[in-house]
């Protein structure tokens, strides 16, 4: 079937290169639908800017797979956090609440089903974040407030060699409002709607004479949790988030821009949403020694019923809401993070640019989950993570010989330290009964410490007229020190303390030929390699031996691509056909007690994604995207240690990874009364979604479409903007995460946000 699926792109490829070709090149104007500018203060002509190769070049002219957005795209569709990006962008999934977290922040994103299901400090995420240029090494954090934001460019596919450290699925790359000299300017949006909510935006543009200006953005986020602990009335899935961002530029020269920066956000929240599915033997989890020996020996001792009067865990502690839960434990999720950067950018020479991008950043969250959703102390988890970083990036870029050859060349320097202070009460009071050193309730501690360096160049060179070859390379250095100890609580003995290290070395290159059929049209093949670092087993049950090393895993991706417009803007399409050999995939496993890293041996994805944009009136705008994905296993390893069992097989599908993923969504706008009204709706649609590496029935999403309008009216002047919202219009219900344990007899799933409305009002000058 989709060997099928892409002949039939490809056909249709060639017909849109034959239906463009002859048309001449156009001027793109403001685009409502939401393809933006990766930078406004650096539009030319309106065309969509992106800087997926390093510098500012037009969307169409460049030769990877690129969903952009812009600020105003973004307020549009009503993205307030970042995940929310990938209900318009195919083949990509991006999820909050990561499994066992119990945070809200603690993001999962899968690109093209290559991606990181773990949120643990010694997991690497698989899709790389950039914001203004600098890395987020951590997952924890990686659900951002969209505020005062430029756009953001989803690159899918291995970045290896640009971006490099852990891009073997892609990045994403976001770009927030810069200072503008000369120019004072502001905006601030109040919104309210379901749960309470209450937002409150701001940004200022404040200009310091003719070479400085000074832009301040702030916001505060609120609204109430929508699942309901019955147990005290609290409630999971709150927003109660703050955040400050600053940027100075200064331009003392034509020739000179520097760009210090700094920004903070601060939450104190309550728990991810939580709601127990299964207790007991059903399908994906049976087993369950832990709990019938809990039931048996511990459970009646707690002075605790069901509400079915028994004083055990039963299943009668299963709602038939899915926004309520039993769960007893603590309910927190604390985030401060906070960051600086500096940015020189200097054009020494004509076509020659020299930039330096230094930065630090600081982390700290707390966050708990009640993964048993009952008053029982059975199946409980905590964590006190902190993180600092270090980046420094020196990039060389140009263009010389007529334009004739453009290139980037460059080194990255990374330092990161980093450390996990966990609880896991688990089956607590059972400990007697278990032979030793087995122990489910212990306090397991983590520190890593990773350090990196990379150089890289990629450059283009144009051979005849339109027609260019590009050769790029990357070689990374990463070294990883990691230590564990596990101290079991039974006795407070440390009974696992481990200390591993080691270096991990990949050149990552990058081939290809692009050939601009006309000033509309471009034609692109090319070969990237994606690299990921490996690491050690956080997660050790018994003994030191546990803590296995795992190996990089590595992506050999081929992609054949066409990008296309018409004239006047009526049409533009743009479609990439893809084929990735991946190897020693690193396998997460989460199924309490057994969770653990280790390479799940080799895999195939393959697919074709198409994105269109139809503007067959001034007043009207229309955009689609279909992905089309197949992610297998083609061999299945073992584990690495005595307790490690991969539960695949090669009929096994990837987590988080949608045959297919599609959005279509229009802009309707007309003057009236002087104003100007605007109606946005948008569908997005996932096909069968599964959430765990096992394949569980129950904590699989057999698919699902999402729903979401706006109605917005800015008047005489254009001054104010008054909107109102809903999204998840048909109250779809959606899971964002998952788990199921087949010792402890639990399923647990995080659900999406049901219908909610909104309206706010904005003003800007």
């Amino acid at each position: 079937m989709m060997t099928g699926l892409l002949r039939v792109a490809l056909v249709s490829g060639a017909g849109l290169a034959a239906l463009a070709t002859p048309l001449s090149a156009y001027a793109q104007d403001q685009a409502p639908s939401g393809i933006a500018a990766a930078d406004p203060a650096e539009e030319s002509g309106d065309d969509i800017l992106v800087t997926a190769r390093r510098t500012t070049e037009r969307l169409q002219d460049v030769p990877v797979a690129i969903t952009a957005l812009s600020g105003e795209a973004l307020a549009a569709r009503g993205i307030d956090t970042l995940d929310q990006v990938a209900k318009y962008t195919p083949n990509i999934r991006f999820d909050g609440a990561a499994a066992l977290s119990g945070g809200n922040y603690n993001a999962t994103v899968f690109v093209r089903g290559v991606g990181q299901n773990d949120f643990a400090i010694f997991s690497d995420p698989g899709v790389g974040f950039y914001v203004d240029d600098v890395y987020y090494a951590r997952s924890i954090g990686g659900i951002m407030d969209a505020v005062d934001i430029s756009s953001v460019q989803v690159l899918r596919g291995p970045q290896g060699t640009l971006f490099g450290r852990n891009t073997i699925g892609g990045a994403v790359l976001i770009t927030t409002a810069a200072p503008e000299i000369g120019e004072w300017s502001g905006r601030v949006e109040a919104t309210t709607g379901s749960f309470n909510r209450i937002d409150v935006k701001g940004a200022v543009n404040i200009p310091l004479g003719d070479m400085a200006a000074l832009r301040i953005s702030g916001a505060t986020l609120n609204r109430d949790g929508y699942v309901t602990r019955l147990l005290d009335g609290e409630t999971l899935g709150n927003r109660n988030s703050d955040m400050i961002r600053a940027k100075l530029r200064l331009r003392p020269a034509d020739n000179l821009t520097i760009d210090i920066g700094g920004d903070y956000t601060r939450a104190r929240e309550n728990s991810a949403p939580s709601k127990l599915l299964a207790v007991g033997n059903r399908p994906g989890i049976t087993g369950i020694p832990f709990l019938n020996n809990y039931n048996r020996f511990v459970a009646p001792t707690r002075g605790i019923v069901a509400p079915n009067g028994q004083p055990t865990l039963n299943p009668s502690f299963i709602t038939d809401d899915p926004f309520t839960t039993w769960a007893g434990g603590p309910n927190r999720n604390d985030l401060d993070l906070w960051g600086v950067q500096g940015t020189i950018a200097w054009d020494f020479a004509e076509g020659l640019t020299l930039k330096s991008i230094s930065a630090y950043r600081d982390m700290h969250a707390v966050f708990n989950r009640d993964g048993d959703n009952t008053p029982f102390v059975f199946r409980e988890t905590g964590n006190d993570d902190r993180q600092w970083q270090f980046s420094q990036e020196v990039q060389l870029s140009g263009n010389l010989l007529d334009d004739r050859l453009t290139f980037v060349l460059g080194g990255f320097y990374f330092k990161e330290k980093a450390q996990d202070l966990a609880r896991a009460d688990l089956a607590v009071g059972l400990d007697p009964p278990l032979p030793p050193p087995f122990s489910p309730a212990a306090f397991p501690n983590n520190f890593t410490d990773n350090e990196s360096y990379a150089v890289f160049a990629q450059a283009s060179f144009e051979i005849f007229p339109d027609f260019s070859i590009e050769l790029g390379g990357r070689y990374s250095s990463d070294k990883k020190t990691f230590r564990t100890f596990v101290v079991r609580q039974r006795d407070n003995v440390t009974f696992i303390d481990a200390t591993r290290s080691d270096t991990f070395d990949d050149f990552t290159p990058r081939v290809g030929v692009n050939w601009k059929l006309s000033p509309t049209v471009l034609v692109y093949a090319s070969y990237s390699q994606g690299f990921k670092q490996g690491g050690f087993n956080g997660r050790p049950l018994v003994s030191n031996d546990e803590v296995t090393r795992y190996e990089p895993e590595t992506l050999d991706s081929y992609e054949v691509g066409i990008k296309a417009e018409t004239a006047n803007r009526e049409l533009t399409a743009n479609v990439a056909v893809f084929r990735g050999d991946y190897n020693d995939i690193q396998l997460t496993v989460n199924q309490t007690p057994f969770n653990f890293v280790a390479n799940a041996a080799r895999g195939r994805v393959e697919g074709v994604e198409a994105e269109f944009v139809a503007r067959p009136a001034d007043w009207f705008t229309a955009n689609a995207s279909l992905g089309l994905l197949r992610a297998r296993y083609t061999e299945v390893g073992q584990g690495l240690g005595p307790t490690q069992v991969l539960p695949i097989t090669t009929n096994s599908k990837f987590v988080k990874a949608p045959e297919v993923t599609a959005t279509a969504g229009f802009e309707a706008s007309r003057e009236i009364a002087g104003g100007k009204a605007s109606l946005r709706g948008d569908v997005s649609y996932y096909s069968r979604t599964f959430h765990d590496v096992a394949n569980t029935p129950l904590i699989t999403d057999d698919g699902y479409a999402l729903v979401n309008a706006r109605l917005s009216y800015t008047l005489p002047g254009e001054a104010i903007t008054v909107s109102v919202f809903g999204t998840n219009l048909t109250d779809t219900l959606y899971l964002v995460s998952g788990n199921a344990s087949p010792a402890f007899g639990l399923a647990e799933v995080s659900y999406g946000r049901p219908r909610e409305w909104g309206a706010s009002v904005g003003y800007k000058f």
